[in-house]
């Protein structure tokens, strides 16, 4: 990737942040950047042929705007190219990714992914670059994150979802799934099989070409108070009273409310009998319960207490699933006839398509912006499009 000159939003001088206005249409317009997410994955899909894949990410001290008109201060990982903050990064299994590193923040810092040892980079200076590489030795999601102070980093922002997609992902029956057939349980084969082929499910099989089939649900919480220490450079430490974590936001793909619920990136649509997976990965300190409308979900994969992602001998279907912190989760959205809606009466003839069917974590204090009322805090939709791809509405 070829790195893009970006203005500095850090006055040195001042010793304070200044916010300039076209910095603030930068970092603070997610939902514009939402092609640009999908241009990026797609191009990395398509590098995934190739032995070893250049990617560059800047750590950078931004400004964000919370879905309540607030603006303060954060830190964030960001694609030069696209200009995306905590852009997800794609590779394929077997792959050496060599990662450009560039520290623009005030302080050292370490790169870190879940799953690898927690010095297994080194610490960058701050201003300076460094290229690290590894191997993405196995499928599964993951989290990219900082930990130069613990989770301080990733609290204030530092962090992003990494997914490594298998080379070898047939079940027996030659059914695609986003897993390594090594790692495949009967359990999990049976519900990939099914698709297309069991009147449940009577669309597709599950693609992995087809990013709408594939979705990030990153989960994570701010407190506005932790954020600001880290803008005056003062010594964190999460687990002394001065800085227990109180958090006052609560987001999905870093939206609230009406901004996650209107972006691409993170509204799950489909038609009937075309299931999607959804990628959930909690970034933040508090634990979540998932909680979705209109059909049950099932539970493809879980993590153990030791940070290993693994497919659920036992598959259950599940409208509400609790995510504790860097904890994650892959759930197969099956995109079925609602159950509240009786046969008699599908397909629906007055409702007009496409249906929508609200997603929201079940704890209260989540729902909240800064005081506010729900729905401001962590919570999108789905849509159903309609009983099969390519028919008239």
């Amino acid at each position: 990737m070829a790195a893009i000159a970006s203005s500095a939003v850090w006055d040195r001088g001042l010793g304070r942040g200044v916010m300039h206005r076209r910095d603030f249409v930068a970092y603070g317009s997610a939902a514009a950047l939402t092609a640009s997410f999908v241009k990026l994955q797609m191009e990395q899909q398509a590098d995934a042929a190739i032995p070893v894949l250049n990617l560059e990410l800047h750590m950078e001290e931004i400004f964000e705007e919370m879905i309540d008109g607030e603006v303060f201060f954060a830190m964030a990982f960001r694609d030069p190219v696209t200009r995306a903050l905590r852009p997800p990064l794609r590779m394929r299994q077997g792959q050496t990714v060599k990662l450009k590193l560039v520290n623009k923040t005030r302080k050292a810092r370490r790169f870190a992914i879940q799953g690898y040892a927690a010095n297994t980079f080194p610490l960058i200076p701050s201003g300076a670059t460094t290229t690290v590489s590894f191997s993405a030795s196995s499928a599964g999601s993951y989290i990219y994150h900082e930990n130069s102070e613990g989770a301080v980093g990733r609290v204030v922002g530092l962090h992003g979802p990494m997914i490594v997609s298998s080379a070898n992902s047939k079940t027996p029956a030659g059914s695609e799934t986003p897993y390594h057939w090594s790692k495949l349980t009967p359990e999990v084969s049976m519900i990939f099989d099914a698709m297309g082929e069991d009147p449940r499910w009577p669309g597709d099989k599950w693609r992995s070409d087809l990013p709408e089939r594939d979705v990030i649900w990153a989960i994570s919480e701010i407190d506005p108070a932790i954020n600001r220490a880290a803008e005056q450079l003062v010594p964190i430490n999460l687990s002394l009273p001065a800085y227990f974590f109180r958090p006052r936001y609560f987001t999905l793909n870093n939206l609230s409310g009406y901004d996650a619920a209107h972006d691409e990136a993170t509204v799950p649509k489909g038609y009937v009998g075309e299931p999607t997976l959804i990628r959930c990965l909690n970034m933040g300190l508090c634990s979540h319960a998932l909680h979705i409308h209109g059909n049950h979900v099932f539970a493809l994969t879980d993590t153990s207490s030791a940070g290993l992602a693994s497919c659920n001998s036992n598959v259950l279907e599940l409208d509400t699933w609790i995510m504790h912190p860097m904890q994650r989760k892959d759930v197969l959205l099956p995109f079925e006839r609602p159950n509240e809606i009786p046969l008699g009466a599908w397909p629906p003839r007055e409702e007009p398509w496409p249906l929508l069917y609200p997603m929201h974590c079940h704890l209260e204090m989540s729902q909240t912006a800064n005081g506010g009322q729900y729905p401001q805090g962590m919570v999108t939709h789905w849509e159903l499009l309609g009983t099969q791809r390519g028919a008239a509405i």
